[in-house]
């Protein structure tokens, strides 16, 4: 328990929310804490105005959580499939921010519960190379940023919030004054036009002109952390940059812009053991690998 709530607060860098996520009193959170302290003899928390932040001590505690939960979980999948080996080949083609960011605890995971399963590897663009991968069967299931027309499965797996970030505290009424860092992928996404569209809800005036463009989200990340001005990016990509400001976008009727990635496949795959596998492991039980601070993973 007392790893849970480390954990959620390392996500969510505030008490109240964390002890509404794990449902106990903010009281009963606060006695597991002193506790925790206590018994270590040490600082775990700086409290702050907007929230806490962990000491240098509470970071080395937060380590040894992460570790504790990770080897539970792989205790409980190696116990639950002891009895049921799978193997054969599962080849994965996977956009090269999910790779990134989210991948690897869940491939680890996976590749620790079924040894025998050999695992190709693709990395490649959502909109340019995963879906040719998958139209031409290079591979068996594809994970993607936003979506594409496709005729057989197809599972939204994470929903995160798109938001303009900022090297320094700025309301949305000063936008139009400070220069937008525009990449290539909010043209190729189309997330320009649904920007735009927001923009003249928000200002009921023509799209921002003052426009620095880049080639690459992570060039227009390096130019606002110098102060040059905003953009617009899925939270995923400046979650564990504490320098950058993140506001999220939300629609007149307080629903946020959000940005979808799917995993795809061919109905045929479910006849594969290994690709079904993992399908399942993805769908089921991953959720807690997948999610993470102001992100909503769906299993339906």
């Amino acid at each position: 328990m007392d790893c849970t709530i480390l954990k959620t607060i390392d996500e969510e860098r505030s008490l109240t929310k964390t002890a509404e996520r794990i449902y106990i009193s903010q009281p009963s959170l606060t006695y597991r804490l002193n506790k925790l302290e206590k018994e270590f003899s040490v600082k775990i928390l700086n409290r702050h105005s907007n929230g806490v932040s962990f000491t240098t001590q509470g970071e080395q505690i937060l380590k040894y959580a992460h570790e504790m939960l990770e080897k539970l979980e792989l205790l409980k999948n190696t116990l639950q499939n002891i009895n049921d080996p799978i193997c054969g080949t599962l080849r994965l083609g996977i956009s090269t921010v999910f790779a990134q960011f989210k991948l690897a605890p869940i491939l680890k995971t996976y590749q620790h519960r079924f040894p025998d399963v050999k695992i190709i590897l693709k990395t490649g663009s959502s909109t340019l190379q995963l879906p040719n991968m998958l139209q031409e069967n290079l591979v068996d299931v594809i994970i993607r940023r936003g979506d594409m027309d496709w005729k057989e499965k197809k599972h939204v797996i994470l929903e995160e919030p798109y938001g303009i970030i900022s090297a320094f505290p700025i309301e949305f009424n000063q936008l139009p004054s400070i220069p937008w860092i525009q990449d290539d992928t909010t043209i190729i996404t189309k997330l320009d036009k649904e920007f735009f569209y927001w923009w003249q809800r928000q200002f009921s005036s023509p799209p921002p002109s003052n426009i620095i463009l880049v080639n690459s989200i992570e060039a227009s990340i390096q130019m606002v952390s110098h102060g040059f001005g905003w953009t617009i990016v899925p939270k995923m990509h400046v979650k564990n940059r504490r320098s950058i400001f993140f506001y999220p976008l939300t629609w007149p009727d307080g629903q946020p812009m959000l940005r979808k990635t799917f995993m795809l496949y061919r109905n045929k795959a479910l006849e594969q053991p290994a690709a079904k596998t993992f399908i399942d492991y993805v769908m089921n039980e991953c959720s807690s690998r997948i999610n993470s601070q102001n992100e909503i993973f769906l299993s339906k």
